[in-house]
């Protein structure tokens, strides 16, 4: 059974929140080309709650969360990844970061309700199929002291540290890899985590699992600071195939 009263009450002390709608690969510019984002144009009667975006505040009022998940408390950052065509519908739903599959597919159903409610994409004012995503923060926080995002850089650090331990020092593979994992369950879109699991993804034989962390690490842009360790994954599985993709 399902109750949105029982996801307000979980909202409410497990500080869920949505964060991270963004568009994926589309910049203002290709060249002469100018490309507008996919935007959510929503219903007349949804409103941007505390300054979160339409889309957000949609899944804020309609994402209900299953009863028997209350027991589990499950906690982490719900990516979902999917594409706009150009008479703004939805279509291709991925899910980037699982916290749950209840909750990945609570959020499918969410988003298929709003075919037609989006603004397309544009390539020169001609409406083009771009892939957006969008996410959730779910956090059993119940005393509220410490903001979500604040706790899970924690535990995502923890995580971090544990799985360079494992990797560097143990040579450990499988256990490092769960360790990155898990901090990526709290933090999908940090480079250093998603740099080491890819490492070792590929150690294990996971070469298109390594590729995805690597592809989707390099299209945040930006640097990505190696020092640390550079000199002990140099010689690892996968290591060239990485330095091509960051371009260094």
């Amino acid at each position: 059974m399902k109750t949105k009263v029982l996801f307000a009450v979980f909202m409410l002390f497990a500080v869920t929140a949505i964060s991270q709608n963004k568009t994926v690969f589309a910049p203002d510019h290709i060249g002469e080309v100018k490309v507008t984002p996919p935007e959510f144009a929503g219903l007349k009667v949804t409103k941007a709650v505390n300054e979160m975006s339409l889309i957000d505040s949609y899944l804020l009022e309609n994402v209900v969360i299953p009863e028997n998940l209350t027991n589990y408390n499950p906690q982490g950052t719900a990516v979902v990844q999917f594409t706009v065509t150009p008479d703004g519908n939805l279509e291709d739903f991925k899910i980037i970061n699982s916290v749950s599959w209840a909750i990945d597919r609570e959020m499918i159903r969410v988003l298929k309700t709003t075919d037609g409610m989006w603004k397309p994409g544009s390539n020169n004012n001609q409406p083009v199929a771009m892939t957006k995503e969008v996410s959730m923060i779910f956090c059993m926080n119940n005393d509220q002291s410490t903001p979500a995002c604040e706790l899970f850089t924690d535990y995502a650090t923890v995580s971090f540290s544990k799985g360079n331990k494992a990797l560097l020092e143990k040579h450990n593979v499988n256990k490092a890899l769960r360790c990155y994992s898990e901090g990526i369950r709290y933090l999908p879109n940090d480079k250093s985590l998603l740099l080491m699991r890819g490492i070792c993804r590929y150690e294990v034989g996971d070469r298109q699992g390594a590729m995805e962390d690597w592809n989707r690490m390099a299209s945040m842009g930006g640097t990505i600071d190696m020092s640390e360790y550079t000199t002990q994954i140099e010689g690892m599985k996968g290591y060239n195939e990485l330095m091509a993709i960051i371009g260094k």
